[in-house]
């Protein structure tokens, strides 16, 4: 049986337009930043209004208290309006904090599941090691530095964007 492609015009567009965007963050990283903020600011606002009035249905499900959901549905309410009204200040601070303890305590956990690791062998364990190792260095500097934390946010997305749209271009043909 011959297995034959079909070009996917739609796929060829969504790659050009995530490798234009890339490009676009690297060049205005300032406006690129501002609009993450919003969309992760929209995003909490959104699932804290979603959580606060799911409540009822898990007590439906059998959930004794939703004391710990309403709690944390307000926090994501407030902190996604905080982030859309206030976002270069509140917002970069947040995106600066949430980054480096995010990558730290991956790090850490990395470094802890070594030892179950090495049970796949010795490369795989040293590489794990290491780059847990150069993960917790990077979160303790980017704790201290916050340009370099929002930086290499920016750089992260711009090169997801980058592969992303390379990866749909070559599925396209």
């Amino acid at each position: 049986m011959e297995n034959s492609r079909n070009f996917d015009p739609f796929s060829l567009v969504l790659g050009i337009l995530s490798v234009i965007l890339a490009f676009f963050v690297l060049k205005h990283p300032g406006f690129s930043l501002v609009a993450v903020i919003f969309t992760i600011g929209i995003f909490m606002l959104a699932d804290g209004v979603l959580h606060f009035f799911g409540r009822n249905k898990l007590r439906d499900f059998g959930m004794r208290s939703t004391g710990f959901i309403t709690f944390a549905a307000i926090l994501d309410i407030v902190v996604g309006v905080l982030m859309i009204a206030m976002p270069r200040t509140f917002g970069m601070a947040y995106v600066w904090i949430v980054v480096a303890i995010g990558l730290l305590v991956d790090s850490l956990f990395e470094l802890w599941a070594a030892k179950f690791i090495r049970l796949a062998g010795k490369g795989y364990y040293w590489f794990t090691v290491i780059t847990a190792v150069l993960g917790v260095v990077l979160a303790v500097i980017m704790l201290f530095s916050p340009t370099l934390a929002i930086t290499f946010v920016l750089s992260l997305l711009a090169f997801y964007l980058l592969v992303f749209g390379i990866m749909q271009i070559v599925k396209s043909f």
